[in-house]
């Protein structure tokens, strides 16, 4: 049955040019379906499909997604569901790690739960590569924005009783994709009503860690040895936008098969795994240097300016991920750069914490957003 799903995604790709023009798979065509019942179901959704849709990746090339949404019980507002799109945080880059095959009923992430019972429809990306044929390109800024949107739009394909209206939220590695999705939905997406930004602990600040602080040199750090698995996560991505780079040929023997391993496992076994490994075993040469920097920060980099509606960031002053200081500075730049931003710290909340922490105050602010004229 898998064989067969997978042969019907190729073959859907490969009609480019063959066919119809409605043969096209033009981003947020549907390629499969399947519909989610039962105790599948999370709580509040009426109903929901599991999609396998056409999206782009971080080069604007053709790609496949997978992801889900679900319909809320009740009746629809005039003009539709209004969409929370929820972008999940980290949990590996190989294709069983996707969320859409590993969390269902009352499994999923709680934001989905609270957004449905508070009568959204909510969709949930899985991004481009993850669960679906292709490479997932981890905190490629781009990829994660085009699958974010596109799933918007196959959702409303797949269903008619979706809006327009939708909220860009998501948390640590959805944090960062929720960003870039804001940013580029006016000009990738213009018949969507994109109304805020809702980002919990987002990734950014990276680029300079990696660059800077990722070297042969650092020691074994403890506990905080796990946070190499990111790093190899991005190299792993950042390997199949930029394979000019040669990324791998920065990494140690024991650095390449640690890269191995991320590829085949799902973050809690190779965060294990990394937790014996000093980050700079992991490497035989510095990412400093100057075109390599470069490309990673076009990679993953959020942007300070250029978006066309309000922000709000979440964070929990105790993460040891994605550590409050990188926020506060990419919210100070953000202020710079004339962006409508608000952070709201949480003073006893964590990576993950920060997520129930701050829920009902995200969701007062979609509430809003969706009030507006």
């Amino acid at each position: 049955m898998v064989a067969f799903v997978v042969g019907l995604m190729m073959v859907g790709l490969a009609t480019v040019g063959a066919g119809s023009a409605t043969a096209t798979p033009v981003p947020g065509r549907v390629l499969a379906g399947t519909a989610i019942v039962g105790a599948d179901l999370p709580p509040g959704a009426a109903s929901g499909q599991r999609l396998t849709y056409v999206t782009r990746d971080q080069n604007d090339r053709m790609a496949l997604s997978t992801g889900v949404f679900y319909v809320p019980k009740g009746t629809p507002p005039s003009g539709g569901w209004r969409i929370f799109s929820w972008a999940h945080g980290t949990t590996g880059i190989a294709d069983e790690c996707a969320p859409s095959r590993t969390r269902n009923g009352a499994g999923v992430d709680t934001a989905i739960i609270d957004a449905l019972k508070r009568g959204y429809a909510v969709t949930a990306t899985d991004y481009a590569g993850l669960g679906a044929p292709g490479e997932t390109e981890y905190l490629g800024g781009r990829a994660a924005a085009h699958s974010v949107i596109d799933m918007i739009r196959a959702a409303r394909a797949r269903d008619g009783s979706l809006g327009t209206e939708w909220v860009s939220a998501g948390h640590s590695q959805g944090g960062h994709a929720a960003l870039f999705a804001g940013h580029e939905a006016p000009s990738y997406a213009p018949e969507l009503d994109l109304r805020e930004i809702l980002a919990l602990a987002p990734a950014s600040g990276i680029e300079g860690v990696l660059t800077k602080s990722f070297t042969p040199s650092v020691p074994s750090l403890g506990k905080l040895n796990t946070v190499s698995a990111l790093y190899l996560y991005i190299l792993a991505g950042l390997d199949h936008a930029r394979p000019d780079l040669h990324v791998t040929d920065h990494l140690t023997q024991a650095g390449k098969r640690s890269l191995d391993l991320a590829r085949s496992q799902c973050n809690g076994e190779v965060s294990t795994a990394m937790r014996s490994v000093a980050p700079g075993d992991l490497l035989d040469s510095s990412l400093g240097d100057e075109r390599f920097a470069a490309a990673l920060a076009d990679y993953t980099r959020v942007p300070t300016g250029g978006y066309a509606v309000p922000i709000r960031i979440d964070h929990g002053l105790l993460d040891p991920v994605v550590p409050f200081p990188l926020t506060a500075t990419l919210v100070r730049s953000m202020q710079a750069d004339g962006t409508d931003v608000d952070l709201h710290t949480h003073t006893r909340a964590d990576h993950t914490d920060v997520v129930a922490d701050s829920l009902d105050q995200v969701m007062g602010t979609a509430a809003t957003a969706f009030g507006r004229d």
